[in-house]
């Protein structure tokens, strides 16, 4: 890339038109001309127009090589800014945008960004894009040298999860076989652990969860409505049910996807079958649109 393609890419990035850039210094005419290489600029203009992008000159003056070491140190201060505020999707457009040569750093941050904005699809109801950015979150982090063991074991616990909803949501990056409990913790987890534990018959880590999770929490609702089922009391399980489709809080899809399925049961096992058959109905069109691409 030579100087007038550097300049005008960094002018394009910080949205400037070609007057704004040129000032008082130079014309827009030459300016134009600088940037489609029927010009060379000076020293002085290349020290006036590095002033006006705010980038080092160097930058501008640099080889290939040393370009990539000069857009990294330009862009790092608003990556850091967008990753502290939380903003994942813009500093994984930065880290883009900014550091096309991603090293150990950005491949870093590149990982833990796609993996917040997996969360964040998964929260939303887009299953197959939260499937794609932890694959994405996967490959950066196998290409960093910094650890990443909690990526591994967040994408792990989401793609167990989400593999109880439909076996087209999965990942060839992932042992699926390995276990849960020590690898990443949080009240997710937690839970997806002891719905796997009850689905095997055990209710031992179910009890221990609800002693110490936020009784608030869905997960604490749901673990409190599974063992009711597996104790046979259908009704109560039901109401229990149909109390947090009335909650003030509104479900997000894929707890309300739960729900669903659960009311389905519960129904069917009190013989209201038109009510399992309205459940079962919305079920599957909720389901249609959880797996729905993007």
């Amino acid at each position: 890339m030579n100087i007038g393609e550097k300049i005008r890419e960094l002018r394009v990035a910080k949205l400037m038109t070609q007057s704004e850039l040129a000032g008082t210094r130079i014309t827009r005419n030459m300016l134009s001309c600088i940037e489609n290489g029927s010009a060379q600029p000076s020293l002085s203009t290349i020290l006036y127009i590095a002033g006006r992008l705010n980038v080092p000159v160097g930058f501008l003056l640099a080889e290939e090589g040393d370009e990539v070491v000069y857009r990294k140190m330009n862009s790092m201060p608003n990556i850091k800014r967008a990753y502290t505020a939380g903003d994942w999707w813009g500093c994984r457009s930065l880290c883009l945008s900014g550091c096309p040569v991603a090293d150990d750093e950005i491949s870093l941050l590149l990982a833990k960004c796609d993996a917040e904005i997996a969360v964040e699809e998964f929260e939303q109801g887009r299953l197959h894009s939260s499937c794609r950015f932890f694959d994405e979150a996967l490959d950066y982090a196998e290409k960093t040298i910094y650890p990443t063991n909690e990526i591994e074991a967040r994408a792990l616990v989401y793609f167990r999860y989400m593999q109880r909803l439909s076996p087209t949501l999965f990942s060839d990056m992932l042992d699926s076989d390995k276990t849960l409990g020590f690898l990443w913790q949080s009240p997710f987890a937690a839970y997806v652990e002891v719905l796997e534990a009850l689905d095997r018959g055990e209710q031992g880590k179910a009890i221990d969860f609800l002693s110490v999770t936020d009784e608030t929490l869905f997960y604490a609702d749901h673990i409190r409505v599974r063992l009711l089922m597996d104790s046979m009391h259908f009704y109560e399980a039901k109401q229990a049910l149909r109390a947090l489709l009335d909650s003030e809080n509104p479900l997000n899809k894929v707890d309300l996807y739960t729900v669903l399925c659960e009311l389905e049961v519960c129904c069917r096992e009190t013989d209201d079958y038109r009510s399992a058959y309205n459940y079962a109905t919305e079920k599957m069109q909720l389901l249609e649109q959880l797996l729905k691409e993007i």
